[in-house]
C-alpha cells in the first residue's frame, strides 16, 4: 500500500520518502540487498538518486537485478566493496517526495494517511489514524480513540472510503466482545 515516510515538515509532508530498507552487503562487489518498500522493484534503476536516511548521504544506483521476491540487488557509484556495502545494513533509502513513484488509485502514502479524523459511515468519531502497519496480506490502520487504540484491515470491507482533502476516512468498527 504505503511506502513509510521519514519525520517531515510542520505541514505533514515529509522530507524523504523510504524506498528500500538494506538487508546485506551481497557478493564481492559492493551489491547489496534490499527490500522494496511499498512497490515494484523495477523502479530502482542506473541513475536513480537516493539519500541513506541517517547520513543524508547521496547515492547514484549503479545497477539493478529484482530477486523475484520483492527484494532487489542494488550497485551504487562508489560503493565498490563489500566492506563499503556491509556498512549500508539496516538503512534506510530514500527519495524526495516529488520523485516518488506515481500511486495507482487506492494507495496512499503512510504519511497522507496518519492524522486523519477516523469516522463509521453514519459520521459518528472513532478516533484518529495514528498508524499504519505493514502486514503480509495487508496494512492495517492503527485508530487511537476514547475507547483506546483499535486496528483495522486496510480491506474495502473496513474502509470504505479515504477523502484526503475532507481529512477523514471512513470505517466500518466492529463491536468489540470483552472477555
Amino acid at each position: 500500500m504505503t511506502p513509510r515516510s521519514t519525520p517531515g515538515v510542520p505541514d505533514g509532508r515529509p522530507a524523504l520518502l523510504r524506498a528500500a530498507r538494506v538487508r546485506r552487503a551481497h557478493g564481492v562487489l559492493g551489491e547489496v540487498r534490499a527490500e522494496s518498500l511499498g512497490g515494484d522493484a523495477r523502479r530502482f534503476r542506473r541513475g536513480v538518486r537516493v539519500t541513506v536516511e541517517d547520513t543524508r548521504r547521496e547515492l547514484t544506483v549503479r545497477s539493478a537485478r529484482g530477486m523475484g521476491d520483492g527484494d532487489v540487488l542494488l550497485a551504487f557509484d562508489g560503493v565498490d566493496t563489500p566492506e563499503a556495502a556491509g556498512l549500508l545494513r539496516g538503512a534506510y533509502l530514500c527519495v524526495e517526495p516529488e520523485r516518488a513513484r506515481h500511486l495507482s488509485p487506492g494507495e496512499w502514502f503512510v504519511w497522507q494517511l496518519v492524522g486523519l479524523a477516523a469516522v463509521d459511515s453514519e459520521g459518528h468519531a472513532v478516533g484518529v489514524v495514528s498508524d499504519v502497519e505493514a502486514g503480509l496480506a495487508h496494512d492495517v490502520l492503527v485508530v487511537e480513540g476514547e475507547a483506546g487504540e483499535r486496528r483495522f484491515p486496510m480491506v474495502s470491507a473496513f474502509v470504505s472510503e479515504v477523502d484526503l482533502a475532507g481529512g477523514r476516512i471512513v470505517l466500518t468498527p466492529w463491536e468489540e466482545e470483552e472477555a
